[in-house]
C-alpha cells in the first residue's frame, strides 16, 4: 500500500514534524510512505517538493496571496488564518506517485486550496492538528462557536456582516467537500468533539489518533548530567515553560502563567526555585515574573531540547485552547511531568496526579497549586517523571501511532474495494 502525505512543509514547525515522524515510522509497518510538500528542508529522498528550485519563492508568494482578502478587515491577532483561495493544480503531481490513499496534514498558508480537495479522486485521511478544517478561516476560534452553523459576523475579523469572508470560506468548504471520500483524524478528543459539532463534518467518519514522537530521540537524561549541560544548579528546583508567540497569542496562556507564578510564593518556598523559559519571548517579558527567571531563547537542536526537558523538575503548559500539545509529550518522554489546565489536548495527555497535574480551567491559583503539588518532594517529582515516561512510551511512541494509522488505512481500502 502506498500513502502520499500532503503537507505545507516537512520538518519546519510542530505540525510538520508530527507528519514527518509518522512518515518515517510507517515503512516499519509495511506502508510505502511518500510526502509531497510545498517546501522541503530535510534530505529525505521520499519527500518530494513542488516547483523544484523555485519552491521557496513560490510558496512565499502563495502565502502572501492567501492573506490578501484579509486586508479588507481589521483582523485581530487571536489566530493565524488561511483563506485557501489561490488555485493550484495538484492532480498531475499526485498521479506520478500512484497513491492508494492521500493523507493530509497541516496544509495552511495557501498550500492546498479549498476547491482542490474535491478534485483529489482518492480516499483521503486528514489529520486535524488545529480547527481550520471546520472554521471560516481561523486555525483556532478563541472560544467562538459560530463555526458550528455557518460562521459570519466574525469576531476575529471585527465584522458585523453576516456574509463576511468567514461565512464565504465556510460555504466554499461545504460546497466543495460534500462528496469527498474523507476520514478525519483529530489528534485529541476535544478536537474531535469540535469537528462533530460543525455542520461541515457532522456525518463524516472521525477517529481520534494522538500525535506521536520518537521516544528514542526524546528520552530521560540523568538530571545532574542534563543540568550540567545547561549550567544549572543541581540543588535548585526548575520550572520549565516554552512557547512561540506567547505574548501575541493569548491562547498560549502566558498571562495565566504570570499570575500562577505570583500565587506560587504564598504556597511554596520559592527561594530556590527558578523558571526556565524557551521560545521567542523577549528578556524584558521574562523579567516580569515574581521568581527568578532565565531566558534561554529559541532552541532548534533536539539534543539540547532533550537536555533541557530532563533538567527541569516540572513543565508548565498553561494553554487556553490547544488541539494537542507536542511539548507535553516531549517533556514526558524525557521523564518530566507536566502541569496544565484540564482542557483540550492536554486533558488527553496528562493523567492527573500521576503524570502531572490538571488544574481547573483557567484558574491561575489552581495552576500554582499544581506546580506546588508537583514540587512538594523530590520523591513525588521523580515518581511523576517515571510515570510520564511510561505513558509516553505506551501511548505516544510514533511506532504505536503508526500502527494505528496502518490499521485505519487498511479499513478504509477494504471498504472501497
Amino acid at each position: 500500500m502506498r500513502v502520499l502525505h500532503l503537507s505545507t512543509t516537512d520538518i519546519r514547525g510542530g505540525a510538520a514534524r508530527g507528519a514527518y515522524w509518522l512518515h518515517k515510522a510507517l515503512p516499519e509497518t509495511g506502508i510505502d510512505s511518500q510526502m509531497l510538500v510545498g517546501r522541503k528542508y530535510s534530505n529525505d529522498d521520499r519527500i518530494h517538493q513542488l516547483n523544484g528550485t523555485m519552491a521557496g519563492a513560490s510558496e512565499w508568494l502563495r502565502g502572501v496571496l492567501d492573506q490578501l482578502p484579509l486586508h479588507y478587515y481589521r483582523k485581530t491577532d487571536d489566530a493565524f488564518w488561511t483563506v485557501g483561495w489561490a488555485p493550484r493544480h495538484l492532480q498531475q503531481a499526485i498521479k506520478i506517485h500512484k497513491p492508494d490513499i492521500i493523507h493530509l496534514h497541516w496544509t495552511g498558508a495557501g498550500f492546498l486550496p479549498i476547491k482542490s480537495l474535491s478534485r483529489l479522486n482518492y480516499p483521503i485521511v486528514w489529520t486535524l492538528r488545529d480547527m481550520w478544517a471546520f472554521t471560516g478561516g481561523c486555525h483556532y476560534t478563541a472560544g467562538c462557536t459560530r463555526y458550528q452553523k455557518c460562521c459570519g459576523e466574525c469576531p476575529q475579523l471585527n465584522s458585523k456582516n453576516f456574509n463576511d469572508l468567514s461565512r464565504r470560506i465556510w460555504r466554499r468548504k461545504k460546497d466543495h467537500w460534500k462528496d469527498v471520500d474523507l476520514c478525519l483524524v483529530p489528534i485529541s478528543r476535544w478536537l474531535a468533539g469540535c469537528a462533530q459539532e460543525s455542520q461541515l463534518f457532522s456525518e463524516t467518519p472521525i477517529r481520534v489518533i494522538p500525535n506521536g514522537l520518537d521516544t528514542k530521540t526524546f528520552y530521560p537524561v540523568p538530571r545532574d548530567e542534563a543540568r550540567a549541560a545547561w549550567g544549572l544548579d543541581p540543588t535548585k528546583q526548575y520550572i520549565l515553560f516554552g512557547a512561540l508567540g506567547a505574548l501575541q497569542d493569548e491562547r498560549k496562556g502566558y498571562r495565566q502563567l504570570v499570575d500562577a507564578i505570583g500565587h506560587l510564593a504564598s504556597i511554596h518556598d520559592t527561594s530556590r526555585t527558578e523558571l526556565l523559559v524557551f521560545g521567542d519571548l523577549e528578556q524584558d517579558a521574562v523579567s516580569s515574573f515574581d521568581i527568578k527567571a532565565r531566558h534561554l531563547g529559541h532552541i532548534d537542536d533536539d539534543e539540547k531540547l532533550v537536555q533541557l526537558y530532563a533538567a527541569a523538575d516540572i513543565m508548565v503548559v498553561p494553554s487556553l485552547q490547544e488541539a494537542f500539545g507536542k511539548t507535553l509529550i516531549e517533556a514526558m518522554a524525557c521523564g518530566t511531568g507536566v502541569v496544565a489546565f484540564a482542557s483540550g489536548g492536554p486533558a488527553d495527555i496528562v493523567i492527573d496526579r500521576e503524570t502531572g497535574f490538571l488544574a481547573r480551567p483557567f484558574d491561575p491559583q489552581d495552576l500554582a497549586a499544581g506546580i506546588a503539588w508537583s514540587l512538594a518532594s523530590p520523591e513525588r517529582t521523580a515518581e511523576i517523571g517515571r510515570q510520564a515516561r511510561l505513558r509516553a512510551e505506551q501511548e505516544f511512541d510514533i511506532t504505536v501511532v503508526a500502527r494505528c494509522y496502518r490499521d485505519l488505512y487498511h479499513s478504509i481500502l477494504e471498504k472501497t474495494l
